[in-house]
């Protein structure tokens, strides 16, 4: 690499984890004009990150790719540790100190006048949001707020195992990748701006999903490679276990076992594993004599913010007043596993386009969900992705009310923020298609 190359290289990586660290000082949002400030310098770090990524030194010492690569990743997620976590957040410790109560969380919800002694010794719970809601997780994530909780209720805790079940994820997709240009397709992932707020700085618990997601993404491949029939069964096992163990946590890695079906082939008898493991931690919460899931499901069918198809939908053809998605739901459920069978002789391109179907459909569309879908897009090389994954900070805007006629509901112009550029990194990506640069060589 030359040195005006570095040098430019390292001026706009300085440059990101400057910005990301400025985040600190506009993390209160209950002052006016507070997230437009920090939507306009997460936007900044995004572009830092761009130009950052595509100026990585691939052709330099291996080591010095390794050293840069990993330096930054942490430092990134070090320098966001100490931002205000995400309303989401008071959750978790909640209903892991109602469980060590002897509580069930899905039967009792926050606001329940049994709890009156636990709230007494958790004067956060005022800021659960949803506090008439039960438990909306399943029961894998469950267990483990019971077990954090057991050890500390503080923000940073959790953001620390948080943060450490990303970079294990970014472990993962380094082995995903594999070659020479492992590092330089993983920075994608690993120095994303919206990924190290998500988990070590909004302490959002999804990394805990998508750690076990990849792995099992990773045996996948290795199955697909083995040549013994023990190995495959083996490797059959461990991706249909690590998928379960995604699913116990986090119930989307489920719009993906149509695409592990025609992976596995025969084989694929062991995705029961991947269903009978939440449903075996199901039972520690007595299912089915409770119904566990129906929390879930009442949460799912009336929450609606921030999509990025159904308002044209709407605003054409099909009026939604009351802004509920009973039926985008079940649309979104057909569509993915259409998809899937469309992609039945190429899992891989199936795997990514069934989480994105389900991403573009989703009635809801936090920041956070978007990194569901980054490690396999850094691992298929889908940039597309990661251009969304900057303009979705633009959500943020829905904390400031003022910007907004009425408030949770997002103008045209923010729409366009979101959508527009995305667009265009599409067709772009579209265009080029077909050229050697765009093709995965290890693919």
């Amino acid at each position: 690499m030359r040195w005006p190359q570095f040098f430019r290289f390292s001026i706009v990586l300085a440059a990101e984890v400057l910005l990301c660290a400025s985040l600190n000082w506009f993390d209160d949002w209950t002052l006016q004009e507070m997230p437009v400030k920090f939507v306009t310098v997460a936007m900044l770090c995004g572009i830092a990150y761009f130009v950052a990524v595509t100026e990585f030194p691939v052709v330099t010492n291996p080591r010095l790719q390794l050293s840069i690569f990993w330096v930054v990743a942490v430092g990134l997620r070090l320098v966001v540790l100490p931002l205000a976590p995400g309303d989401d957040f008071w959750r978790y410790p909640w209903e892991g100190k109602i469980q060590r109560a002897g509580f069930n969380p899905y039967v009792n919800a926050p606001d329940d006048p049994q709890l009156e002694a636990v709230r007494g010794q958790y004067p956060e719970w005022q800021k659960i949001n949803h506090r008439d809601f039960r438990a909306i997780y399943p029961p894998g994530a469950e267990l483990l707020f019971r077990g954090f909780s057991a050890i500390s209720d503080r923000p940073l805790f959790y953001k620390l195992i948080f943060a450490a079940a990303d970079l294990a994820t970014i472990g993962v997709l380094l082995r995903l990748l594999g070659g020479a240009s492992r590092y330089a397709n993983a920075v994608w992932y690993a120095w994303n701006p919206l990924v190290v707020y998500s988990f070590a700085g909004a302490a959002h618990f999804d990394s805990l999903m998508i750690l076990p997601l990849t792995a099992g993404v990773l045996f996948l491949t290795r199955f697909e490679t083995a040549t013994g029939s023990r190995q495959k069964w083996l490797l059959a096992v461990a991706a249909s276990a690590a998928f379960g163990i995604a699913i116990s946590v986090k119930v989307v890695p489920a719009v993906l076992l149509v695409s592990c079906f025609f992976a596995l082939g025969w084989r694929a008898v062991t995705l029961a594993v991947s269903v009978g493991i939440p449903a075996l931690l199901s039972l520690f919460y007595g299912y089915p004599r409770i119904d566990i899931w129906e929390s879930l499901g009442r949460f799912a069918y009336v929450t609606r913010l921030n999509d990025l198809f159904w308002w044209l939908i709407e605003d054409t053809v099909w009026a939604n007043p009351h802004q509920k998605n009973y039926h985008y739901n079940v649309i979104l459920i057909i569509c993915v596993v259409a998809v899937s069978l469309l992609f039945w002789r190429n899992w891989k391109r199936g795997l990514i386009w069934a989480l994105g179907t389900a991403l573009v459909l989703s009635p809801v569309l936090h920041p956070w969900y978007c990194a569901w879908i980054l490690p396999l897009a850094a691992w298929r090389r889908s940039r597309t992705w990661f251009v969304l994954s900057i303009t979705l900070f633009a959500y943020f805007l829905f904390w400031n009310e003022r910007l907004f006629a009425l408030p949770w509901h997002a103008e045209p112009w923010m729409r366009a923020i979101i959508i527009v550029p995305v667009l265009a990194a599409a067709i772009m990506s579209g265009l080029t298609r077909g050229r050697p640069e765009a093709v995965p060589s290890h693919q």
